[in-house]
């Protein structure tokens, strides 16, 4: 009954979600803030000329109300800006997107292969891993060009298309060395987006419920993922993509998922023919999603100050949901039950399995233990051992890393690793009491 009781509290915590102050606005942008728990968002349709549809909803993490001016961190739609930005210097007769990057950047030579051309690390067809923990650096003023030489990654075959940031830190580092100037510079003077140096604090998910975290900026990571700005500058920044040349005659290479990918964006061709770009950027604390759809000459843009990495797939398809609606198309959002509630209620679930187990061998620590206790020990030992070594493998990420992705996981992985020491321990100092007691 208690472990009914337990799991029955987790169920109402996941369930719950805060309440926005209604501000007059009865839209669906404010349905699905209410159900995913976005303590603010910011959404925009926009033509090549106008605003046609504008919704600022709920608080940022100060408190204050969203606004026009309210700064987001863009995250990967970042991409784009930064595959714009190169493409203008290479219109400009400044850089050759066919050149190898060794030749532009030796700082690379034991990195990539030497056939590997600045059109690959722009197409995600390097081969470079997606190393997360060389990402996410808040507070790192270094310039890419000067993290380069410090990464310890090695690039697979070029060809294949392999999502990967470092492929754009490489063209941050690219264009810096090319420029001689601060990255954020070279973007302002060739696509017009003027990137922000501090944001509010964003929101992570704490057991269902939004949790404020200092969301710092990586100066070396402005090419893959900080860049950031308000409604206004994102949207003003997708209606001019609406006409650029790099925007209406895209290179693109296929995904293998259905998609092409090219100059930043996903292409995909839509259930009535409508092609559409599009792409999603995060970290932690901020969602964003933008969406172009040139032959409608309209421009969809959604900005969030909340995301966990296992709530990704649930705002990416609100995100989707909210543009396609807006082009007369029926595509449900994901609701109900996603990775992260099953995530979190099977590690709480296995949390309080081990507390209950370990406060059963704690009062009976001073009796005989059991002919399986050694066998219990070592089992134990092997699931703490695998645990910690094994959470990072799968998730990509050092604990460090995944602590602000997911920061309720992880006090739940620490929680489970401090009951398995203690239920080693005391069956432990049960086995040596009997056979010192044994032996005397």
């Amino acid at each position: 009954m208690r472990i009914v009781h337990a799991l029955l509290t987790i169920a109402a915590v996941l369930t719950a979600t805060p309440t926005i102050p209604d501000d007059g606005s009865a839209s669906d942008i404010a349905v699905i803030a209410e159900d995913l728990g976005l303590p603010g968002v910011a959404f925009r349709v926009v033509s090549e000329r106008e605003v046609i549809e504008n919704v600022e909803y709920g608080v940022d993490g100060h408190g204050a109300p969203i606004d026009n001016g309210t700064p987001f961190v863009w995250g990967s739609v970042s991409k784009s800006v930064t595959a714009a930005t190169v493409h203008s210097l290479a219109s400009q007769q400044r850089l050759d997107l066919r050149s190898t990057v060794n030749s532009v950047l030796p700082e690379c030579d034991s990195i990539l292969p030497g056939d590997v051309m600045i059109t690959d690390l722009i197409h995600h067809t390097s081969g470079l891993p997606h190393d997360v923990a060389r990402l996410d650096v808040w507070g790192r003023t270094d310039r890419a060009l000067d993290v380069v030489p410090t990464l310890d990654v090695t690039a697979a075959e070029r060809g294949n298309f392999r999502y990967s940031s470092l492929n754009y830190l490489l063209l941050q580092a690219i264009v810096e060395k090319i420029t001689a100037e601060p990255f954020a510079n070279v973007v302002a003077r060739e696509t017009g987006v003027h990137t922000v140096d501090t944001v509010a604090p964003g929101h992570v998910p704490f057991f269902g419920l939004p949790r404020r975290i200092d969301t710092g900026i990586d100066a070396a990571g402005l090419g893959y993922g900080y860049l950031g700005g308000s409604i206004d500058e994102l949207s003003r920044y997708a209606a001019r993509q609406l006409t650029e040349q790099a925007s209406n005659g895209l290179d693109t290479v296929p995904t293998g998922s259905g998609t092409a990918y090219g100059c930043g964006w996903y292409v995909e061709t839509l259930s009535d023919g409508t092609e559409m770009r599009w792409h999603s950027g995060a970290v932690p604390g901020y969602f964003t999603h933008v969406a172009l759809i040139p032959e409608r000459h309209l421009a969809v843009v959604f900005a969030a100050n909340r995301y966990g990495e296992l709530e990704a797939e649930k705002l990416a398809s609100a995100a989707r949901s909210l543009v396609l609606t807006r082009l007369g198309l029926d595509e449900p959002r994901t609701t109900g039950l996603g990775m992260y509630e099953i995530a979190l209620i099977a590690s709480s679930t296995l949390a309080v399995l081990l507390a209950l187990c370990a406060c059963r061998i704690l009062l009976r620590i001073r009796t005989a233990p059991g002919r399986w206790a050694p066998a219990h020990i070592l089992m134990a030992v092997a699931a703490g051992g695998v645990l910690y070594f094994a959470m990072p493998m799968l998730t990509g990420a050092p604990i460090s890393t995944l602590a602000r992705w997911a920061p309720d996981m992880t006090l739940l992985f620490w929680i489970v690793l401090a009951e398995l020491v203690v239920i080693v321990c005391a069956l432990a100092a049960r086995v040596f009491r009997q056979w010192t007691t044994a032996h005397v």
